[in-house]
């Protein structure tokens, strides 16, 4: 198994995933764009939606491709990169917080088809691991949404009105926090805790690998 990796490495040497320069999967240069920290941001104008948010990196040029490069081609150091943002947030989060459930956001179906995966519920499987909290998937979608990218803010909103059902037999009783890779206007967040709280769960907060600041 180490000759076959070894030669991979030789046929295929790692690459950055930002900038392409060979060596490591993400270079010195840009990891600056990828230095999980922490990010406290709040969204949400109601009751029924507010929601703290706790994520790890700035959105950036490297984060973007970081993301993307994760959700879209499936590249496995870009897994890891979200996942460990993931795990960082969550971890800040439970300084103050008891945990009972990480409750994912559901990729759209026609989505979660061309990928092969729900994607956040994958990534997010290593910080459920790591702590011991169950994950559950009791989040579905209503009906058909928007890919909310080239949106903008009022759009993003509107897309996601409504949006979320939680299945009917979701046995989670307990502190929830909602789990995404990356929070923009909050909209996605807001309208998972507003169909999780109606019914009757209640959501504490949510964790993100990364977010644009401000929130537009």
């Amino acid at each position: 198994m180490e000759f076959f990796e070894s030669l991979q490495e030789i046929l295929f040497p790692s690459r950055c995933i930002s900038c392409g320069a060979l060596g490591l999967s993400i270079c010195s240069r840009c990891r600056r764009g990828w230095n999980p920290h922490i990010y406290i941001s709040k969204c949400g104008d109601l009751p029924s939606n507010h929601i703290a948010v706790t994520s790890s990196v700035i959105y950036s040029t490297v984060a973007q491709k970081v993301i993307l490069g994760a959700k879209e081609s499936h590249f496995k150091s870009c897994d890891e990169l979200v996942s460990q943002a993931i795990t960082h947030a969550l971890e800040n989060l439970l300084r103050k917080d008891q945990v009972d459930f990480l409750v994912p956001i559901p990729s759209r179906k026609s989505a979660a088809r061309q990928r092969g995966r729900q994607f956040i519920a994958e990534v997010s499987q290593a910080a459920s691991t790591r702590h011991s909290i169950p994950l559950v998937s009791p989040l579905v979608h209503a009906r058909k949404v928007r890919d909310q990218s080239g949106l903008h803010l009022q759009e993003r909103w509107n897309n996601l009105e409504g949006a979320f059902v939680v299945e009917k037999e979701h046995g989670l009783h307990g502190n929830v926090v909602l789990i995404d890779d990356l929070v923009t206007t909050g909209a996605t967040l807001c309208e998972a805790a507003r169909a999780l709280r109606y019914a009757g769960i209640q959501v504490i907060g949510a964790v993100t690998a990364a977010v644009a600041q401000p929130l537009r």
